[in-house]
């Protein structure tokens, strides 16, 4: 059952919810940030679920035919917007608002919406979302926002949420469910700075992507240090496959965190015993400034999360690196 993982995992996030429900004051607008792999949208999903669940005590049963809807995202008084990979857009918020407007379907009468990555919808959205969390539909209207950078959102909206702030699993224990594993010293390190989740931990190291990835910066950093133009015909030609979009900025996301990582690294000269990433760190001051290598790549991981063209961000990328150049 989840909540009792989640009495384990975010113990304070649990307890403040735990008491909302049994003394029935839920609040009407969360707002849950953390880190990635902090459980944030399997709470928000057990929330929904104890506010409809006629078994609830207080938390739901999480197996009733209410429950299963609503983790199937079918209940029919539930909207969830994702916008974990794709940015929320005005028309988002204004047909939920319009779905919201009717009549409750459910016999329970509560409609309940969860936006998953509420930092990357848009402006226009953000002003529509403020004035439906000011005018609700009714009483019984909830919302769940989620977000791992509440920076990006408006400040209105914060205020009228409750937030609660997620904690990252503890490094150490995701450390040792890898020691088991045959991994490379710097690829341990890499997963567990990237992945604060102990499932998305697995998942990701044994994902093809991941290697590939891995594999592409490093030769990127390699032909960078030969040439920079060597190092942009590199990104250009091998890291996008252009033929599905939708991998493609997978792809360049998970390449793009690679290197916000490593530039971390060279900043905080992080000790790796590995000898070939040891080098690459060593040479890559020689090329670039590190801190700026990592904000723009931090920047680009953001822009690719508001649906930006793939091919003219890298193009940015390369022409802002280059004229960062030592």
């Amino acid at each position: 059952m989840f909540s009792a993982q989640l009495k384990e995992r975010q113990m304070i996030v649990e307890k403040v919810l735990f008491n909302a429900l049994k003394y029935k004051q839920p609040s009407h607008a969360y707002l849950f940030v953390g880190p990635k792999g902090s459980k944030m949208v399997e709470t928000a999903i057990l929330l929904a679920q104890s506010l409809v669940c006629k078994h609830a005590d207080p938390w739901a049963c999480e197996e009733c035919d209410s429950c299963h809807r609503i983790k199937d995202g079918i209940y029919a008084d539930l909207v969830i917007i994702d916008g974990s990979e794709k940015s929320i857009k005005k028309e988002d918020i204004l047909h939920m608002q319009e779905q919201f407007s009717k009549t409750a379907l459910e016999s329970y009468g509560k409609k309940i919406y969860i936006i998953i990555g509420a930092e990357n919808a848009s402006t226009e959205a953000l002003n529509s979302l403020l004035k439906f969390l000011e005018e609700p539909s009714g009483h019984d209207t909830y919302a769940i926002l989620i977000s791992e950078k509440p920076e990006r959102l408006l400040e209105t909206i914060v205020s009228r949420c409750q937030t609660l702030t997620f904690k990252a699993q503890d490094r150490d224990v995701l450390m040792e469910s890898l020691k088991e594993f045959d991994l490379e010293p710097y690829e341990l390190h890499l997963l567990t700075q990237m992945v604060n989740d102990q499932e998305e931990l697995m998942e990701l190291k044994d994902s093809e992507e991941f290697r590939a990835c891995l594999t592409h910066f490093g030769e990127f950093i390699d032909e960078y240090n030969k040439a920079p133009y060597l190092g942009e015909l590199y990104l250009q030609n091998s890291v996008l496959k252009r033929k599905d979009a939708q991998s493609d900025r997978q792809r360049l996301t998970l390449f793009l965190n690679i290197g916000m990582m490593f530039f971390k690294d060279v900043l905080f000269k992080t000790n790796t015993t590995s000898s070939v990433w040891k080098n690459r760190m060593n040479q890559l001051p020689r090329q670039l400034k590190p801190l700026t290598a990592f904000t723009l790549f931090n920047e680009s991981v953001h822009k690719i999360s508001t649906n930006a063209n793939l091919g003219l961000l890298i193009d940015a990328l390369l022409y802002q690196l280059k004229e960062e150049e030592v």
